[in-house]
């Protein structure tokens, strides 16, 4: 596998999140999905912004569905339910989500 993220080339599982750094005190990470689906959530104080490296990832809300491919970003803004599904395998950077 080819990634920009070392730290992911042996990533098993549905689900690896590596920390990258902190934007503005938001946690950042570098994540693999694979036929992943988390479960409906809500971050209270804390907007999470997902840039999606490769694949795809469906992002779940109460009205509608966002598909994100490889160079799409989407922001749910704080206090929004929200899952991710992942069909297949995506590389993806999230930042924020720390409440």
């Amino acid at each position: 596998m080819n990634t920009i993220f070392p730290q992911l080339e042996n990533a098993e599982g549905s689900f690896t999140a590596v920390p990258i750094g902190q934007v503005n005190g938001s946690p950042a990470f570098a994540r693999v999905m694979e036929n992943f689906e988390g479960p409906q959530h809500v971050h209270e104080t804390s907007d999470e912004m997902f840039v999606v490296l490769s694949g795809i990832v469906y992002l779940d809300f109460d009205s509608n569905t966002v598909k994100l491919e490889a160079g799409d970003s989407c922001t749910v803004p704080a206090g929004t339910a929200h899952k991710s599904r992942v069909p297949g395998r995506a590389e993806l950077i999230v930042i924020g989500g720390k409440d």
